[in-house]
């Protein structure tokens, strides 16, 4: 009796160290360290999961499109380095939002390949930026675009009701906090040190 108690503990307790991780394993590690204020906006509260992976997908598809002009037209290699890092981190952020969408308890419909008017018409004054100006215009664009997924990302992962949703968006805010601080760090004002 004694040996089928203690089997009956060992694998209650087994169970409930299983849920705790699998509980872990749905939470965010981090939601970054920027604040309101290091990042000049307000996380943006109370989307839902189609609402949250449009804005999401559109700030990312335009990352990606905006990067990978700057490899072929920017003059600085620092720039096309910082591209380079851009695209590669957005592409895979993209894909893990993708990923994300659908499982066993629901089905998000998948965003729009195509560019919200707003970031289209960013990348298309983007193209027609004289060489002399692309590199600040790229990363200033890159900026406003990254505050923005920065503020859709951080608001989903704080209130998001979505838990796959709200884990994509808690481990998407570090990447976004990292991409705006190199970023900046390459904008005219921080080389001169203004």
């Amino acid at each position: 009796m004694k040996r089928i108690l203690l089997a009956a503990l060992l694998g209650t307790a087994s169970l409930s160290f299983a849920a705790a991780a699998t509980a872990q394993s749905t939470t965010p590690g981090s939601t970054g360290t920027y604040s309101n204020a290091d990042v000049g906006v307000m996380p943006v509260h109370g989307l839902d999961g189609p609402a949250f992976s449009a804005a999401a997908s559109d700030a990312n598809q335009y990352q990606v499109a905006a990067g990978r002009l700057a490899l072929m037209r920017a003059q600085r290699d620092d720039v096309k380095d910082y591209a380079k890092r851009v695209i590669a981190e957005t592409d895979t952020a993209q894909q893990t939002l993708l990923s994300s969408l659908s499982n066993d308890q629901r089905k998000i419909r998948t965003p729009a390949t195509s560019l919200s008017a707003e970031r289209a018409s960013m990348l298309k004054l983007l193209r027609k930026a004289p060489r002399g100006s692309f590199d600040n215009l790229y990363l200033t664009q890159s900026a406003q675009v990254g505050q923005a997924a920065w503020a859709t990302y951080k608001g989903y992962a704080e209130d998001g009701a979505d838990q796959s949703l709200k884990q994509v968006a808690g481990n998407g805010v570090p990447v976004i906090e990292q991409q705006l601080q190199q970023g900046n760090a390459l904008l005219p004002s921080a080389l001169t040190g203004h």
